[in-house]
């Protein structure tokens, strides 16, 4: 079959189906594939939110979700060093405490991308489905500002 009567059927398929195919060919680096598809795909205008609200509102969605994943993560490795750390296994306090610091700097680095945004952080954390105030009333200790500098540049990332 020639290239041409390929691309015709492609405006057969569902958006769904053209939506699969695209993302199969974008996963194979096969550029032509990808635009061929998406010469198929039926255009629409749509009347819509302000371009600013819309990157703002996922970018806060994609925040938390980001801060909610490396949080849990970080919680559930220090867990695990902890737990080798009680079975008498020296590595594990050292491990612990490098995760409980990754936990600290990702805390800090939070507040500081909210503060930039003026976003309130017990919304992002409630959104990510972490608890608000976990680390309310203490004085957090010095963790390594390398270290919050990229959590701060992963999430700043986020946010257009």
């Amino acid at each position: 079959m020639k290239p041409s009567q390929v691309n015709k059927l492609y405006s057969k398929l569902t958006p769904h189906e053209q939506a699969a195919l695209a993302f199969e060919a974008a996963v194979r680096l096969n550029g032509n594939e990808v635009d061929a598809i998406l010469e198929q795909v039926e255009r629409k205008t749509y009347i819509t939110l302000h371009a600013d609200y819309h990157r703002r509102a996922y970018g806060l969605q994609f925040l938390a979700g980001q801060y909610g994943i490396e949080y849990w993560k970080n919680r559930a490795l220090m867990l695990l060093a902890c737990d080798k750390f009680d079975k008498g296994e020296q590595q594990g306090e050292q491990i612990a405490n490098q995760f409980f610091n990754k936990t600290v700097a990702l805390e800090l680095a939070l507040i500081e991308v909210c503060k930039q945004l003026g976003v309130d952080v017990e919304a992002i954390k409630k959104m990510a489905g972490c608890l608000p105030d976990e680390f309310k009333g203490y004085d957090l200790p010095e963790v390594d500002s390398e270290l919050i500098k990229q959590y701060v540049d992963m999430f700043s990332g986020l946010i257009v």
